[in-house]
């Protein structure tokens, strides 16, 4: 398990790096890196954070419905809504440029995966107590 834990801190750090970036951006007067606000955008990854390190306490349960949570809220907010500004061009006038967009998208997305696995490997640890 600590290899997806790891990993789930791994896409909190990218994320806040890419909403740090975006920031600074808007601070130079540029545009943002993509349509989702920086600033909330950096909570949500300190809140990845703060529910992957509460993985080895309390038999799991506070990381699994945590993560439950944050894996419907990354499903259907910014994976779906990246993909859509790839994939129909819907408001893909507010990312920067397509490489960011794309980039927006996998991060989110990787974020997801490692969320599911860390629901699936944490289940079964619970199942087999």
């Amino acid at each position: 398990m600590k290899i997806i834990s790891d990993l789930q801190i791994l896409y909190a750090l990218i994320g806040a790096a890419y909403n740090i970036f975006s920031i600074v951006r808007v601070r130079l007067g540029r545009a943002p890196l993509s349509a989702t606000n920086p600033k909330f955008g950096l909570v949500v990854m300190a809140v990845v954070a703060a529910i992957t390190l509460t993985q080895p306490y309390f038999d799991g349960w506070i990381y699994l419905l945590g993560w439950a949570g944050l894996v419907v809220m990354l499903a259907r907010g910014p994976v779906t809504a990246h993909f859509k500004a790839i994939s129909q061009g819907k408001s893909i006038e507010r990312y920067s440029s397509p490489q960011a967009a794309w980039l927006a998208f996998l991060i989110n997305l990787f974020g997801l995966i490692m969320g599911c696995i860390g629901i699936v490997v944490t289940t079964a640890a619970l199942a087999a107590q």
